[in-house]
């Protein structure tokens, strides 16, 4: 019998083969949904089973119960997967952003961004799917031209800057 203990290097890669490198989720936060997802499925194909060769209402009843007990345990799973990522991002977004203004601030010092006037105080660069307030640190050095919310052409507001 061979045992593999997994370094931290190996299990970093194993979890760089199966989420991506810069995936929100942790291989425990994939594990802990598949497993709650699991159940749940099995639940509701047990509820499933158990109501399937009932005519009255009354005994399918249990099974039922047991069937929306097995969909919340699923539910629950997939809700804490998704919850687990979006604190990620969160907290990945406030560790980042404050080395982005930073950054936009030594190029500001330095003189090399200029910033239009902007006509309703918005500003968006070729390329760019969002538009911006002219001090927002994404368009420091970019060739920003100003433009109104309601001509934006399918622009959307920058989550950053709040425009």
């Amino acid at each position: 019998m061979t045992v593999t203990v997994l370094t931290a290097p190996a299990l970093a890669e194993s979890r760089a083969a199966v989420l991506g490198d810069d995936a929100p989720w942790r291989t425990g936060d994939l594990l802990r949904a598949a497993v709650l997802a699991g159940v749940g499925l099995a639940g509701l194909a047990l509820a499933w089973y158990g109501a399937s060769g009932r005519a009255d209402w009354a005994d399918e009843l249990p099974s039922v119960c047991a069937g929306a007990a097995g969909a919340a345990v699923a539910v629950l799973g997939l809700v804490s997967w998704l919850a687990a990522g979006l604190r990620r991002v969160r907290r990945l977004r406030r560790e980042v952003l404050p080395l982005v203004q930073a950054a936009a601030t030594r190029r500001q010092a330095a003189g090399t961004t200029t910033v239009p006037s902007a006509v309703d105080g918005f500003v968006a660069a070729p390329g760019m799917s969002r538009f911006h307030r002219p001090s927002c640190p994404l368009t420091t050095g970019k060739p920003v031209r100003p433009v109104r919310r309601g001509d934006a052409g399918g622009l959307v507001p920058c989550g950053v800057c709040a425009a």
